[in-house]
């Protein structure tokens, strides 16, 4: 009893992890009043350096470990297209999850501020997709949208938020085999949550207008003149828990026991080739499922 159930939970975690990978952490713990660009691997695409400042303090949300609550970044308008770049481990399948505290410190009208782009080797075929974007409401209320390229409208949130208030943004990025059909979804949260809804605040959307692209960097971006946001805490995984930096909990498969105060026996067998578990009734997969 006590070696299967060890192998079985070996190998759901291992079936676990061989499916998250933490990408990229940036916590902004720079100089007050340098550039982000004081780190040489933030770099703009022709050069230079970036406007976007280090400021104090940072932001924080309880539970959040990637923001230390030191430092952050202040994405400022003064600079039209000011875009701070950072590569990341390319992902040809599955997820991308950009995580992010987010302080809609001043909005004064729409603008993505941070975005996906893909790995070209020609500067100006850069495809730039899953954008993010700050927005306001008819009443000037800050609010936050979403929008996959530059040719489908933004699809803005029917919430308004607080300007002094931290989030917690979340985007996905998924990539579906075929052509011009991957999809973005965003989601928000004013505390951490404990795992991934159900249903996005705005998603899943699709461009069939757009390319699809293979996400391996992360850009920000400046827009406006008078609009200034705060963001702390980025970071980038292929789950949602890598991610937001919280532990997976899986659902116990049904059938068979995992911990040693269950009453059950179970016993390997060998079932059309494979090593399965049974009860003396039932037969299962390793992983819980009834054959």
């Amino acid at each position: 009893m006590k070696k299967i159930n060890i192998l079985l939970i070996a190998l759901v975690a291992l079936a676990a992890a061989a499916q998250a990978e933490v990408l990229f952490t940036e916590d902004f713990e720079y100089p007050d009043g340098s550039v982000l660009t004081v780190n040489p691997d933030w770099f703009l695409q022709w050069g230079g350096d970036t406007h976007m400042p280090i400021v104090s303090p940072g932001l924080i949300m309880t539970g959040y470990t990637a923001a230390s609550n030191d430092k952050a970044l202040l994405i400022e308008g003064d600079y039209s297209n000011d875009m701070p770049h950072h590569a990341f481990t390319q992902v040809t399948t599955g997820d991308v999850f950009v995580a992010l505290l987010y302080e809609p410190t001043f909005v004064t009208k729409p603008g993505y501020f941070l975005t996906l782009r893909d790995e070209k080797a020609n500067n100006s075929a850069y495809n730039y997709c899953g954008r993010i974007y700050a927005g306001v409401d008819d009443n000037y209320n800050p609010t936050i949208g979403l929008r996959f390229f530059k040719k489908a409208a933004v699809e803005f949130a029917d919430l308004q938020l607080e300007e002094t208030k931290t989030y917690l943004v979340v985007m996905r990025y998924h990539i579906v085999e075929g052509s011009n059909n991957d999809e973005i979804s965003l989601y928000l949260f004013d505390a951490l949550p404990e795992k991934m809804p159900a249903k996005p605040l705005i998603g899943p959307l699709v461009d069939p207008e757009a390319p699809d692209i293979n996400p391996a960097h992360i850009v920000l971006h400046t827009y406006d003149d008078d609009g200034m946001l705060t963001i702390d805490g980025l970071r980038i995984a292929t789950t949602f828990h890598e991610a937001v930096g919280i532990p997976e909990s899986e659902p116990e498969p049904e059938g068979i026991a995992l911990f040693e105060d269950r009453k059950q026996h179970y016993s390997l067998l060998l079932r059309d080739g494979h090593i399965a578990v049974t009860d003396g009734t039932n037969v299962y997969t390793l992983l819980g499922q009834k054959k």
